[in-house]
């Protein structure tokens, strides 16, 4: 008698399953440099932060071999196309079946309507990525070809794939610093993690538009992901630019300033690339950049955080009660009440989330000390918490310096960030919706 599957601990599991294959991995002596071999905490952090394509890292990039370099990128790459993908492929091989229900949740992370089979999606997904990741490397790597020769062939792949994947890992210790104010690795880079945090409903929706004689009129979806990641990028453009132009830009030239603003708006959602210091960086724009970490990429995409479409449906909710709207809408179109449920949900446990690991992070590093002593470090601490939760990778620095039980706390809020919380309570729930009770509505007061 065949079991029945479940999508979402199939997801769960399957992450899982591969973080810690690649913690073995890691964990070899051949993977590290002489001398320099991770411990097995460090090496859980290093495959958490790859398969959840986040970029924070306790070790840099030259204690790793080569060999352990294409384990990195082996498990970036795996975690970018979404192990669920290949979860779902393995059951169904298996001949496993889904009910309606399960087959709707575990597709809906590459679309917002299920397909009516999955192996059209994988090679979709799979050509396409392949594709925008071929097309990177070789710009990048014809960049890189006057200063690195033969190697800028590796280099170009390595960060392409980092760079689309969103994943941020890099191999110069000082991150893009080096190449601030050389366009043709900054454009490139930025294009790409401009492509793979949009999803790839929308990247399909833009080739077909303008493949077809008969262009059909974009979802809601492909409309509001576009619609909130171009607000988010020109939001992010300005305040960098006026937040940083008296520290990390001063000094440069105007070149370096428009590459430099140009990038470190795009790197926040959930790249983790950073052309310039952080560490250096104000208060302000910590807090500024913890706010586009937090909402993140688009949903189906390889990024993180609580979404652009999440968002998009808040701010249509807000809307409508400001205007007094019985019916939540955007872009001319409706919103279903469930989806605007959803968003609220995603919302509360992401925040929830968050919270709680800057709690948690704080009392592994300082206990119950209190005073300056404690709190002078609690901002970088918390841009690291919701750099991990937002998978994005950016931090002050601060990273390898944490004791122990933060990474293992940073690993665990990497997870929850790359699975989604709604996903990892129903994987543990284990629960199927089913017929309930209706009751009376009553008012009560809020706000």
């Amino acid at each position: 008698m065949r079991r029945f599957v479940s999508p979402v601990r199939a997801l769960v599991a399957s992450f899982a399953l591969v973080i810690l294959l690649g913690t073995a991995l890691l964990r070899q002596p051949w993977a590290s440099a002489p001398g320099r071999q991770l411990t097995w905490t460090e090496a859980l952090f290093t495959a958490t932060s790859a398969t959840c394509v986040t970029g924070l890292a306790v070790r840099p990039p030259a204690d790793h071999t080569v060999a352990g370099q294409f384990v990195i990128i082996g498990l970036i790459q795996v975690g970018g196309l979404g192990i669920i993908t290949f979860g779902l492929f393995f059951a169904l091989l298996a001949g496993g079946r889904l009910s309606l229900f399960g087959r709707e949740l575990v597709l809906s992370s590459l679309a917002h309507q299920p397909w009516e089979d999955f192996w059209p999606l994988l090679r979709v997904v799979v050509g396409a990525t392949l594709a925008v990741e071929g097309a990177g490397a070789v710009l990048l790597a014809a960049a890189w070809w006057g200063e690195k020769g033969v190697l800028a062939i590796p280099w170009g792949a390595y960060h392409a794939v980092s760079a689309f994947c969103n994943a941020g890992f890099g191999l110069h210790a000082s991150s893009l610093i080096p190449w601030r104010d050389n366009p043709f690795v900054i454009v490139p880079i930025g294009l790409l993690i401009v492509c793979g945090g949009l999803g790839f409903l929308p990247l399909a929706e833009l080739f077909a538009r303008f493949g077809r004689r008969a262009r059909r009129p974009f979802s809601l979806h492909t409309r509001m992901a576009l619609t909130v990641t171009a607000a988010l990028l020109l939001i992010g453009w300005a305040g960098f630019a006026l937040l940083e132009s008296g520290t990390t830009l001063a000094g440069l030239s105007f070149g370096e300033r428009a590459l430099s603003v140009w990038f470190q708006g795009i790197t926040p959602r959930t790249a983790g690339f950073a052309s310039l210091d952080y560490g250096a960086m104000t208060g302000a724009t910590l807090i500024f950049t913890m706010m586009l970490m937090f909402i993140g990429a688009s949903p189906g995409s390889t990024g993180g955080g609580v979404k652009t479409t999440t968002v998009g449906v808040l701010l249509s909710v807000l809307v409508a009660r400001v205007r007094a709207h019985r019916q939540v809408s955007a872009l001319g179109r409706g919103i279903r009440p469930a989806t605007v449920a959803t968003a609220i949900v995603v919302l509360t446990l992401a925040l929830v989330t968050v919270i709680a690991g800057m709690m948690v992070v704080s009392f592994c590093e300082h206990g119950i000390a209190g005073g300056a002593p404690g709190s002078a470090t609690v901002l970088w601490e918390a841009f690291d918490v919701v750099s991990a939760f937002g998978t994005v990778g950016l931090s002050t620095g601060i990273t390898p310096r944490l004791q122990p039980s933060s990474w293992l706390a940073l690993t665990l809020i990497m997870f929850i960030g790359r699975v989604g919380p709604l996903t990892l309570g129903l994987a543990l729930a284990g629960r199927q919706p089913h017929v309930e009770p209706r009751f009376a509505d009553e008012d009560l007061m809020v706000g």
